[in-house]
């Protein structure tokens, strides 16, 4: 009898707190008992190559790793990330002239963001976010120069125009994450990079779509 009252119990107490969506919720504490959670994630992306990228480049591929501290009651979360961005080149070409190739595009964005969730289910939490950004990146320009084009002949005259340096911006963003357990979840974001013109640094951007996978700190 103690047996089945004991399974029982433990039988209710899962079904309850599935329901509630707090599956892997209220694990840490602050000094203030606020309960918050640490994520890790790994975050693939592609992007569409938008502004005067785009007259250098088609598009982009990159991923981040992020660390991130959310706190449960509030529905707020701040974080890190840093990651690898890198782009493919276009070509040109005019009769009887070579084909003008371009030099591919790397970046190292740097970003400090803040999401904000719109519930507390642990299993499926929806949420939007900004982040500040700062990019290292080399590309090349060769398109978008006028000075190296030849009026004459319509064509560029130096192999590669290039330019490295920082770009400072911002990224909003919108997503979800489903939780599988109390230790991994997987998700899908929408976003969108903006970075200012920095003396010859084009301005840049990118609209992104990423699939996230998070492993949940204990």
């Amino acid at each position: 009898m103690k047996k089945i009252v004991s399974v029982s119990i433990i039988i209710v107490s899962f079904l309850l707190v599935f329901a509630n969506g707090s599956a892997f919720a209220q694990r840490h504490r602050l000094t203030n008992g606020e309960p918050y959670d640490i994520f890790m994630s790994i975050r693939p992306y592609y992007m569409v190559v938008q502004g005067d990228l785009s007259k250098n480049y088609e598009w982009g591929v990159g991923g981040n790793l992020l660390l991130e501290f959310q706190l449960q009651d509030i529905k707020l979360s701040a974080g890190l990330e840093i990651g690898y961005n890198y782009f493919y080149p276009k070509t040109y070409k005019v009769d009887f002239l070579p084909r003008k190739y371009l030099w591919s595009a790397s970046q190292i964005p740097l970003t400090l963001f803040c999401n904000y969730y719109f519930t507390k289910n642990e299993k499926l939490k929806p949420y939007i976010g900004l982040g500040l950004s700062t990019v290292y990146g080399k590309y090349d320009y060769s398109l978008s120069n006028e000075k190296n084009m030849s009026v004459e002949f319509g064509y560029y005259l130096r192999d590669y125009e290039g330019q490295s340096g920082w770009h400072f911006g911002f990224v909003p963003r919108l997503g979800f994450m489903f939780s599988l357990d109390h230790k991994n979840a997987f998700g899908f974001e929408l976003g969108y990079q903006y970075y200012f013109s920095n003396g010859n640094m084009e301005q840049m951007q990118n609209f992104t779509a990423g699939l996230n996978y998070t492993f949940i700190i204990d």
